[in-house]
């Protein structure tokens, strides 16, 4: 008996192709790829500001240079002469809490957050946010940039939605937690693209456990043309330099003589 496994995206058949009851047929003559996105995702039709939204996100996703973790070690795997799918893996592979998951982890708190107090004013969430955090000892993700300040893809995404007015309650939840935490701290401390990301999908309805998972369907056209690069103009082993490296093991000796017979 065939392994049986039940599924509420994909239909196959000898006919047709079927994603979330559409024809894929269809889909491929009729329908963008935010729009195709936006139904494989959240199981619904996206209106046409939610799909040009996410497609916005997606753009800011794609690339950060080649410093960002993710670039670097997908180039430095293409560099030793691997396939392209191993590097482009590799560059996914680095993405994780510390490089490219901001996003979900401020989703989730801002999620959390409503759900628990829906009908709480949002600057009594925002204190309360940022003063568990302060109690822990952690820092909230997705608030200012080591390198940006403002970040420009969070104020061109914020534009976008306040063009497209799909900007709700999530946002103006992160706006109040950026007061709540300038005030305290004393200097400026504004949403990054992560944090921007992470509020717009909850506005959307995203979950937040699909903050990661945008993060590296728009980054992938990225590492593509990086390892691409890479492979095509770079020379061997050129990202996998050698490092200064400090011995702290023990000091030299001997490894234990046989006795005589």
């Amino acid at each position: 008996m065939d392994h049986q496994v039940k599924t509420a995206i994909t239909c196959v058949s000898k006919e047709e192709i079927r994603v979330r009851g559409y024809d894929l047929g269809e889909l491929i003559g009729r329908a963008s790829f935010g729009e195709t996105a936006f139904l494989l995702l959240t199981g619904r039709e996206g209106s046409p500001a939610e799909c040009r939204m996410l497609e916005a996100i997606l753009i800011a996703c794609m690339d950060h240079g080649v410093d960002a973790p993710s670039t670097h070690v997908a180039r430095t795997t293409a560099s030793c002469g691997v396939p392209v799918q191993a590097a482009i893996s590799a560059g996914i592979l680095a993405i994780g809490e510390n490089h490219g998951g901001a996003g979900e982890q401020c989703a989730r708190i801002l999620q959390e957050a409503v759900q628990a107090q829906p009908e709480a004013e949002l600057n009594a969430l925002a204190r309360g946010i940022v003063e568990t955090a302060k109690e822990a000892g952690r820092r909230l993700p997705g608030f200012g940039h080591r390198q940006h300040d403002p970040d420009p893809r969070a104020v061109a995404l914020m534009e976008k939605a306040r063009e497209l007015k799909v900007a709700g309650k999530y946002m103006a939840l992160a706006l109040e937690i950026q007061k709540e935490l300038s005030a305290r701290s004393g200097r400026s401390l504004p949403l990054n693209v992560d944090g921007t990301i992470a509020a717009l999908i909850s506005d959307m309805g995203m979950d937040w456990r699909f903050g990661k998972s945008l993060f590296i369907i728009g980054r992938t056209v990225g590492l593509a043309a990086q390892v691409h690069e890479e492979m095509t103009c770079g020379k061997p082993l050129k990202f996998a330099r050698p490092v200064q490296a400090e011995y702290t093991g023990p000091a030299p000796r001997a490894w234990r003589q046989e006795e005589e017979a």
